[in-house]
This record gives C-alpha cells, structure tokens and sequence, in this order.
C-alpha cells in the first residue's frame, strides 16, 4: 500500500546544502557541502561549509570558510518519488 499524497514531510527552510564552485578548473563537478555558520566580512558574506574533498585520497572531511559568492544553494526535496529511492 502506498501512502497517502497528504502524508508530506514540510521542506527544508531555510535550506542549508550547497554546491562549492571549484576553483581548480571552470568544468570541474562542483563539492556537496553542508553550512555550518555565517560571519560577515567587511560588506561580504562567508559561510563556513563542510565538505568531502574528492581530490585527495581518502575523501578527507574539510571545513573551510567559503565566500557567498563560491556557493549555490541545493533544495533538498524530502518527498521523493517512490522509484527515486532505489
């Protein structure tokens, strides 16, 4: 029996996953990240973002103050599709 349309987890607000663009190279897959604190600099916003870095062996866990201007945000949709689980 699948659930009910009305049994909805709410969405994520205000959303806290981002896509770190790489500076390396311009055509490089953008890091997944996580932020965990804001500070402003200046007149300029920095998030302070946790992140795999698959560049490294190993996939070490980073965290590193990005400026805003490096992140897109991610809308997580915690009501996925029911075949977009497996």
């Amino acid at each position: 029996m699948n659930r009910p349309k009305s049994d909805k987890w709410p969405p994520y607000k205000p959303t806290r996953h981002v896509l770190i663009k790489r500076e390396d190279h311009r055509f490089a897959r953008p890091f997944q990240g996580f932020v965990v604190d804001w500070k402003r600099t200046g007149k300029k916003w920095e998030a302070l973002v946790v992140f795999m870095d698959e560049r490294v062996d190993g996939m070490p866990l980073v965290q590193t103050w990005f400026p805003i201007e490096q992140l897109m945000p991610c809308h997580p949709d915690p009501n996925p599709r029911r075949d977009e689980w497996f």
